[in-house]
């Protein structure tokens, strides 16, 4: 249970890092004058010429565009105005829309650093919102840090903003005596808007002060309504505008050499050289303005860092790794559901593919087609399918009927030779009012082979969520069949009837010096199987409290059960959760916890057995100067026995796991990087408790990154795995050591893309 809760605390932390508090409540919106309101249209004029940096510097030019002021707040103070004046001007030529933000501040309390594109998080920023389809659902939504710094996410109500979203656009920031200054050029043909003689879209424009947790908008957002989109403003373009001809030509080739120990059989061990060349290309063409057609051969799917630190020893269940592959994380929120059909991940080594995404005035529809050629080299040789390639066909069209609510159907198929899986669903998403939001999802799935008749399995799930300022509630209740087919999907429970209930209650506190929030949260989990017979359930009683300078903690008294393998396990423990950025070189946080753990890898011969459990895990991110970073993460699990057992005496370690990583990152400017990663994972376990495999891992990584835009990257880099054996004897043979003797892979690589643009 609490591993549970950990691993939930450390996919968090690791998204959102220092601004986790402030992101989840704020979302990071948008801003608004007093004497406008969300109903009035904002009329964007036409520039007489691109806006320049250093003209907004020395002065507001008369020809800055439409101007908007008077931002308020939505945190910490729902509705009080921006503390630091702030004025945004929009405009708009044939081929760009502009904006410019006028941020005052005190320069030395600005917070601002060189970094990679998309990691700005802990950084003040504007921000701006783009609803193009004005279908009051999603926006294009557009971050800059005070040194020009660009991140950019699609968002969608109900969804989690998608950073995996990138689009060529143009930035410039520049701190200045009086605070800062940012220009946006946003190319009409990196959005996608219906083709129309006038364009009306839905705008908003935000500040974020991130000393203070203060997140600012125009027009007015407000922690009292539970969307985003439907309060932003519309904005009106006088003229006929399109992105024009849109298409992409993305090749990329990627060279490396490897020499690294075949240790398959430990008994018979030897070294392989391999040349590893991947070529590959990837096509846009935009239809109709509003459709986008992509087209793969060989997919660039080389990964240039490796995935975050996550405990996976001693889980009942999969642990989940986010898609880092550019292919399937562009648009991928057109096939994302509430409980996940489809999780692009489980296509291992696709060679080609197709993509259609768009809209067409209230729906939005998806499709892609794919192989995959791992699956059938999995198999064993005698099976018929072996060697085969898997055939892979996703479909949604999705029907936005009214601001905030949807309906959609979806459809995946998976074929591998005489063995195929279809799995078909309907959802919904219903915005009831202001606060209340309710959504559902039903589906069914049919599997199996030429040979028999196939299993037919089902789905059904359903929530209510309330937003607010101080109340929130959220009621799940999902029912999945055992014959559920999840091989395309991230299901990693079946046979399951669960209800989740989640409320929180924070009291705002008022001209405190550093306390902005505190309040009591109660999580409530029951499990059973379709058989009525409960499997598990948990308790979490916790008290949150919230500060300024991204500083929160976290009180958490847990208890539980758990039925497992037959055996009844009653669990309790306590975790404690602290965060803060409040220096803005250094960012804290700290989890701790102990609890009872079930050791669900025991030694053969022995039963699961209850344990006691201490964990721990720390991260610092140190920026001593702007342009460069360390940081330290580090994850500790122990696990020790509550009685004697198997000749162990109470209290006898059964495993003790260590993970850590270290970076050191230099941004020379805003395209042109360095940095180094040494990931170390020890694994110490009691062989006659425990059936893990203990171990020593050291992987070095060195990497030299230039990336222009999205689409235009150079990387260069060198790993270096270490690990505790060592070959001994002749013929040598593989055996363990203590220290890390040997170095067991080595890799040195070139990976480089170009995005040609017509």
């Amino acid at each position: 249970m609490q591993q549970d809760i950990l691993a939930r605390l450390y996919a968090k932390r690791a998204k959102i890092a220092s601004f986790r508090m402030g992101m989840a409540a704020a979302m990071l919106c948008a801003c608004l004058p007093v004497t406008t309101f969300a109903e009035d249209i904002l009329h964007i004029p036409r520039a007489s010429h691109p806006p320049i940096l250093a003209d907004y510097i020395a002065g507001i030019p008369a020809d800055a565009g439409v101007k908007i002021s008077g931002f308020r707040q939505k945190t910490p103070g729902d509705g009080e105005p921006v503390s630091a004046e702030t004025q945004a001007y929009l405009s708009y030529d044939d081929r760009h829309l502009y904006a410019v933000f006028v941020a005052s501040d005190d320069p030395k309390l600005v917070r601002a650093r060189l970094a990679h594109r998309d990691d700005i998080f802990g950084d003040d920023a504007v921000q701006l919102d783009l609803d193009t389809f004005h279908d009051k659902q999603r926006t294009f939504r557009f971050y800059v840090n005070p040194l020009g710094v660009q991140m950019d996410a699609k968002y969608t109500d109900g969804q989690d903003e998608d950073y995996n979203f990138d689009i060529p656009w143009d930035s410039e920031g520049k701190i200045t005596d009086k605070g800062y200054v940012v220009v946006i050029a946003i190319p009409f043909k990196s959005l996608r808007f219906p083709r129309e003689e006038m364009q009306h879209w839905g705008v908003s424009v935000g500040r974020v002060i991130a000393r203070l947790n203060e997140f600012s908008y125009w027009p007015y957002i407000t922690q009292r309504q539970a969307a985003f989109a439907p309060q932003m403003a519309t904005a009106e373009i006088g003229d006929t505008v399109s992105p024009g001809r849109n298409i992409q030509f993305n090749p990329y080739v990627n060279l490396g050499r490897t020499h690294a120990l075949n240790a398959t059989d430990a008994a018979v061990p030897f070294w392989e050289n391999q040349s590893n060349t991947r070529a590959g290309l990837d096509a846009k063409f935009v239809l109709a303005d509003a459709f986008a057609l992509d087209l793969t051969l060989h997919p660039d799917f080389s990964q240039v860092e490796s995935d975050a630190p996550q405990v996976t020893i001693d889980k009942r269940y999969e642990v989940l790794f986010p898609e880092k592959r550019p292919f399937f994380l562009e648009n991928a929120g057109f096939f994302q559901t509430a409980q996940p059909l489809f999780f692009s991940r489980r296509i291992l080594d696709p060679g080609y593919g197709a993509r259609i995404t768009g809209r067409e005035g209230e729906w939005s529809l998806g499709a892609l087609l794919i192989n995959d050629t791992a699956p059938g080299t999995l198999l064993p040789a005698n099976d018929a399918n072996y060697g085969k390639d898997a055939k892979i066909l996703i479909a949604r069209a999705q029907n936005d009927f009214s601001p905030g609510s949807n309906v959609g159907v979806m459809l995946t198929n998976r074929s591998l030779g005489n063995m195929s899986g279809q799995v078909a669903g309907v959802d919904t998403r219903y915005h009831w009012d202001d606060n209340w939001i309710f959504t559902g999802q039903l589906a069914g799935s049919r599997s199996g082979n030429a040979a028999s008749p196939g299993k037919r399995g089902r789905l059904a799930y359903l929530e209510a969520l309330r937003s607010d300022r101080n109340f929130n509630y959220s009621g799940k209740f999902l029912d999945i069949s055992s014959d559920f087919d999840t091989t395309l999907g991230f299901l990693p429970r079946t046979d399951i009837r669960q209800s989740t209930q989640t409320a929180s209650y924070l009291w705002n506190i008022a001209d405190h010096p550093w306390l902005q929030s505190i309040g009591p949260q109660l999580i409530a989990i029951a499990s059973k199987n379709h058989a009525n017979e409960l499997q598990d359930w948990s308790g979490d009683a916790a008290i949150l409290a919230n500060g300024i300078r991204g500083t929160s903690f976290e009180a958490h008294a847990l208890k539980g059960y758990e039925l497992y393998q037959g055996l009844n396990f009653h669990k309790q423990g306590l975790l404690l959760v602290a965060n803060s950025s409040w220096f803005s070189w250094l960012d804290l946080a700290l989890t701790a916890g102990r609890n009872e753990v079930i050791n669900y890898t025991p030694a053969t011969g022995l039963a699961p057995s209850l344990g006691d459990s201490r964990s721990w895990s720390a991260s610092a991110v140190v920026r001593p100067f702007k342009q460069w970073r360390f940081e330290e993460t580090v994850f500790w699990n122990d696990l020790r026995t509550q009685t004697n057992l198997a000749g162990n005496h109470a209290g006898t370690s059964v495993y003790r796991d260590l993970l850590s990583r270290t970076s050191l990152a230099y941004q020379h400017d805003r395209f042109l990087s360095g940095r180094v990663i040494l990931d170390y994972d020890f694994l110490k376990t009691n062989t006659s408790l425990s059936g893990l495999q203990g171990g020593k891992r050291l992987n070095s990584d060195l990497q030299i990154s230039y990336v222009l835009s999205p689409g235009t990257t150079m990387y260069a880099g060198y790993t270096d795995l270490q690990e505790n054996v060592h070959l001994i004897g002749n013929p040598q043979v593989l055996q363990q050591t203590e220290n890390l003797d040997l170095h067991t892979s080595r890799k040195i690589y070139l990976k480089f893309s170009y995005l040609y643009q017509l």
